[in-house]
């Protein structure tokens, strides 16, 4: 007789850590390869990983800081714009690459089996590089303003980790929900250009009324953009209430995105 073996499916919500450990190699290879297509056959290459930052910190710097005369808390404004920029390009960057990074591999989904969740991971981790030289930058840049390192330095692992806590949520929802709603790849650039404005990047937050505090800090990029700039350019008043709803925020939304794309993942190769 032939012989049937029922067995039980995996909870959604559950990560095999052992699966994902044996395919380890696959999401060193998916970064690798994200990485070396971002600046395949350009012709500055990784330049773009110093200009970019530069660039736009010091047309900021121009029009905000020199124009406009916005506050930067007693920092020069090329410093204080470029310590925003590092947090929020890292961000940004991955969610425009991670939001579409299942369409893009559909080939590589349909035909090789790994965990999928490595995908808009990658995407997210596969700027790191990114964002390790422009935190270089950025000290190469107190130490030309003559500004100080002080202890406070210690705290930007943990603002580090809450940054790349909350982008992998991100990602992780928006590129599952992308696979049925192709749409949102026209919605993600929208939302990066309306995100930005929402966001502390140009300006302090200390220019939002008080009575507007609490609301003003439900977008977690103000936590984690504050908590930057305390950790970096010593600044006397540490973000208790941004930085708390940031850092909640972003492992709930870790754990949310986590189930949303487990939750859907096993259509993936169908739907797409």
């Amino acid at each position: 007789m032939k012989k049937i073996v029922i067995e039980a499916k995996t909870p959604w919500l559950q990560l095999d850590m052992s699966e994902l450990y044996v395919f380890r190699w696959v999401f060193l290879m998916l970064i690798l390869r994200d990485i070396k297509l971002r600046y395949k056959q350009t012709f500055l290459g990784v330049t773009w990983v110093i200009l970019q930052p530069l660039l736009t910190a010091a047309l900021f710097t121009l029009v905000f800081g020199h124009v406009l005369h916005l506050s930067s808390e007693g920092v020069p404004y090329l410093v204080f714009a470029f310590c925003g920029l590092v947090p929020w390009l890292m961000f940004s960057q991955a969610l425009q690459r991670a939001s579409t990074c299942l369409i893009n591999d559909t080939r590589l989904i349909t035909k090789v089996y790994f965990p999928r969740i490595f995908l808009p991971l990658s995407a997210t981790f596969g700027v790191g590089i990114d964002f390790l030289i422009a935190l270089l930058i950025l000290f190469g840049l107190m130490i030309f303003y003559g500004l100080a390192f002080t202890s406070q330095l210690l705290f930007l692992p943990v603002c580090i980790l809450v940054l790349f806590v909350f982008s992998s949520g991100i990602n992780l929802f928006f590129s599952s929900i992308n696979v049925y709603y192709r749409d949102l790849k026209h919605i993600v650039p929208f939302l990066v250009q309306f995100w930005m404005y929402a966001s502390p990047l140009v300006y302090s937050t200390g220019v939002i009324p008080p009575k507007y505090h609490l609301l003003y800090s439900l977008n977690p990029l103000v936590g984690l953009i504050d908590g930057f700039r305390w950790s970096l350019l010593g600044l006397e008043n540490f973000p208790h209430l941004s930085f708390s709803i940031a850092s909640m925020t972003s492992f709930f939304l870790l754990v949310f995105g986590t189930i949303v794309f487990r939750r859907i993942e096993h259509n993936f190769a169908d739907v797409i």
